[in-house]
């Protein structure tokens, strides 16, 4: 398998997918029936691994600060009220959170579903 960069600076393309999948939100969060508000949390891009090694920017997937590294993203819900409605974090194991939501390919394939659905609406 050919692998990606992921540590060095993104290409235009990289840089163009990143925006993408950050601007059309949380895949967690959608799957757990919260749509993406564009004024919400910040979406973070995360890099999909194969061995343990980041597969490069192209193999990113969007996940909100909770779902990627635990942060807390609405005032007044506890640690547990984030677990409970909006699932496991990946920061927290990624057992509990493959279980919920897939693994990488899962995940990388509903990113791909998401954009071709975005795309379609904007033509």
């Amino acid at each position: 398998m050919r692998r990606g960069r992921s540590t060095s600076k993104p290409t235009r393309e990289e840089s163009a997918w990143i925006d993408t999948v950050k601007r059309l939100g949380c895949l967690c969060c959608r799957a757990r029936g919260y749509p993406h508000d564009p004024d919400g949390p910040v979406v973070e891009a995360h890099h999909l691994l194969y061995g343990g090694i980041r597969r490069g920017h192209l193999h990113t997937v969007g996940l909100c600060a909770w779902h990627h590294r635990g942060r807390l993203i609405v005032y007044g819900w506890s640690h547990a009220q984030h677990r409970q409605f909006l699932g496991p974090s990946l920061a927290e194991g990624s057992g509990p959170f493959r279980v919920e939501f897939g693994d990488d390919e899962s995940l990388m394939a509903a990113q791909h579903r998401l954009i071709e659905k975005s795309s379609r609406k904007a033509v």
